[in-house]
């Protein structure tokens, strides 16, 4: 709307009576108040926002380190700021911030040792003489289902990294997405099982959801780089890629990937000596993994990269496990002999594994009797990998005599004159034994479990983790049960919810005793089969065929052909171990004796004061097969073939008070839960002899 005529009049007249000058004084006045008034309100604004860098704020307690902290580009105030010039591999020498740098790294993965204990560890790592921690990021743990994260509790990644850059460790980073690791699907998502032969190819099918993972990824490692002001100095494109294939449009892919999401710093690769040419990336930095023979290997990989600096990515500090063999030492006298090659030939190295950690849940990968494929070899649940520092956090022998080597056969100032001494190791509590409760059968699980109908489409459910279980109904008495294709990976058949065979990927059909005593009654017959997903395989082209569960049809007599199945989910989810404790129907008392297995079951002991760190010992306790879940915490599996004996069971899985263990066991149940104060690994053998 227009204003009237005099009322603008009046308005324009009165400025001449100011004078012009008096006009423009006032207004400048006007405008240098708002100015000023914006700048508070802006500043207040800023100031009250949180700090965008996860970093910005980390304070550095070199007092109980005994030394200054090797991170130079940080505050005395503790506030991070950025540094023009990261980890470069131009010359014979690395160079950080321009000054020649040796890398003394460590592995430990933050998945596989409990939040409360990073920080000890790591204050273990410095006290060595380290000075980096190196890590693989699991892609299955983060994302489980898909666009679903999780970056919480174990999974807190951000909160590692800066964990570690408080003490003053730098950060080697492999986010894969395949890291091998002796992970399940080499931390591949079991919901990528589908993609098969085109895992780890530029197929969209691989690569899309790659992509995707890699942006939410990222974020949380973008501002943690170390020109960014946090600890990260190199980031690993895939892993031994070499050993699998030889496609170099994927690696340059995956290069392209990382650094249009902001990474900046030092990108290397990494392979056995000859996987070296098949799994570069031009001009990427290649590194070396082995245990022994370094010179020899350090000089080919010399030949290879001339006018680089070496760098032994995995120097394998010992060995894993498979279920049924021994448990594998690496003598010292061997470790020594390599390590000091590799330092007096002028390497970095990092210790693989410095501190292996534990597969909690159902987390272990597995290997096959042959590269290419056969038979399933499961990895069992401990990841003491004969480390420096042992699965428990103990110091072993080890541990001492690479902080003497690190300092004899090291150039001055690599390794400083006065290390700090490692924390005290805190010691075991035996628990004693706590009686068995209650029972709970697989029959009436079931309802409490996912359910869908299978016909034919096993790829829906052979995704997932633990155990699956089918169970359907046929007319015919069963004296036979065939399997036209193949069991992944080992099954118990049930007919009437009694126990007549098991079957495995080596087992076509077993033979039911027709005058089975227990089996009575007219048709229709109830058959069950409970097959466990024993670990995805992560090395080797076995990783292109993982969906596990019944591949195949299944028959009665070699005549009746099971139509379908009802198949439940058995993943001991968070969801489901709450409604199996409240569930009402778990029988006590003098019935249990009565209860069949596979079945749960149930009892609680006291923890008086302040928890300590404990082992369950299922194999004295008499138990076969199957897994312990403590405080709705997945301990992982136990299996009386061996070699582990005991399961660790950490301090910050227990409170004060009682507290309940669970046993899913699929055999022979046991009426007690024995718990010790050491751990048995089993028979040992040593490796590469």
């Amino acid at each position: 709307m227009h204003a009237p005529a005099a009322a603008k009049s009046v308005h324009m007249e009165q400025p001449q009576t100011m004078g012009p000058i008096r006009f423009r004084l006032i207004h400048l006045k006007r405008i240098a108040v708002l100015a000023i008034v914006v700048i508070l309100i802006v500043s207040w604004y800023i100031s009250s926002q949180p700090e965008k860098s996860p970093i910005a704020k980390t304070v550095v307690d070199t007092g109980k380190l005994g030394q200054n902290v090797a991170d130079v580009g940080v505050h005395e105030r503790g506030v991070a700021k950025k540094r023009m010039m990261g980890l470069r591999a131009d010359g014979a020498n690395f160079t950080l911030d321009g000054k020649p740098v040796r890398l003394l790294s460590g592995a430990m993965h933050y998945f596989r040792v409990v939040p409360e204990y990073w920080r000890d560890r790591m204050l273990k790592m410095k006290a060595a003489g380290l000075n980096t921690l190196e890590t693989y990021v699991p892609w299955n743990l983060h994302e489980p289902k898909k666009y679903t994260y999780n970056f919480k509790g174990i999974l807190d990644l951000g909160r590692y990294l800066d964990i570690a850059h408080e003490i003053g460790l730098w950060v080697i980073l492999r986010p894969g997405p395949y890291i091998c690791a002796e992970w399940e699907f080499g931390g591949l998502p079991g919901w990528l099982a589908t993609v098969k032969e085109h895992v780890r190819t530029t197929r969209p099918v691989f690569m899309d959801p790659v992509e995707v993972w890699f942006g939410r990824l990222l974020a949380e490692v973008v501002p943690r780089q170390y020109t960014n002001g946090g600890p990260i100095i190199a980031v690993q494109i895939e892993n031994e890629y070499g050993g699998f294939s030889n496609d170099t449009a994927y690696m340059e892919r995956l290069k392209k990937i990382v650094e249009s999401r902001g990474i900046t710093e030092l990108l290397f690769t990494s392979d056995g000596i000859k996987g070296q040419i098949r799994g570069e990336i031009p001009g990427v930095l290649k590194t070396v993994n082995f245990q022994d023979n370094a010179t020899d290997k350090l000089q080919k990989l010399k030949e290879i990269q001339p006018d680089r600096p070496m760098m032994v990515m995995e120097f394998w500090t010992g060995w894993f496990d498979h279920w049924r063999e021994d448990h594998h030492i690496y003598r010292l006298e061997k470790f020594e002999k390599t390590l000091i090659e590799i330092l007096d030939m002028g390497a970095s190295v990092n210790f693989y594994m410095f501190h292996g950690g534990t597969n909690f849940g159902f987390m272990n990968g597995a290997n096959t009797q042959y590269r290419t494929g056969g038979r399933t070899l499961p990895t069992i649940t401990s990841y003491d990998y004969d480390a420096p520092i042992s699965e428990t956090g103990d110091l072993t022998p080890k541990y001492f005599k690479i902080r003497e080597i690190l300092k004899r056969h090291t150039p001055p100032g690599v390794v400083p004159e006065r290390l700090p001494e490692p924390p005290t190791t805190v010691g075991k509590f035996d628990y004693g034994r706590t009686t068995v409760t209650k029972a709970l059968s697989l029959d009436k699980v079931l309802p409490l479990l996912d359910q869908s109908i299978l016909s034919r489409q096993t790829t829906a459910h052979g995704l997932g983790y633990g155990y699956l279980v089918y169970t359907a109904t046929v007319n015919h008495k069963p004296e036979r049960l065939t399997v036209k294709g193949v069991i992944r990976d080992r099954a118990l058949v049930m007919i009437n919810d009694i126990f007549v065979g098991e079957m495995d990927e080596d087992t076509e059909d077993i033979k039911i005793d027709p005058e089975h005593v227990l089996i009575k009654g007219d048709p229709p017959y109830t058959l069950k089969i409970l097959v466990e997903n024993q670990g995805r395989v992560n090395y080797g082209n076995g990783i292109k065929n993982q969906i596990k569960g019944i591949m195949g049809d299944v028959y009665i007599n070699l005549e009746e052909k099971v139509p379908q199945f009802k198949v439940y989910t058995l993943d001991m989810s968070e969801d489901f171990l709450n409604k199996l404790t409240e569930h009402s129907e778990w029988t006590s008392g003098t019935e249990l004796d009565q209860v069949k297995t596979p079945a749960f079951y149930r009892a609680t002991f006291t923890v008086e004061g302040r928890p300590k760190d404990t082992f369950v010992h299922m194999i004295k306790g008499k138990w076969e097969k199957g897994v312990v879940i403590v405080n709705h915490n997945n301990l992982g599996r136990y299996w009386n073939i061996g070699p582990q004996e005991t399961l660790y069971l950490p301090a910050p899985f227990l409170k004060e008070g009682e507290n309940e263990i669970i046993v899913f066991e699929e055999r022979t149940a046991a009426p007690e839960v024995l718990f010790c104060d050491k751990h048995s690994l089993g028979e040992i053998v040593y490796f590469r002899e």
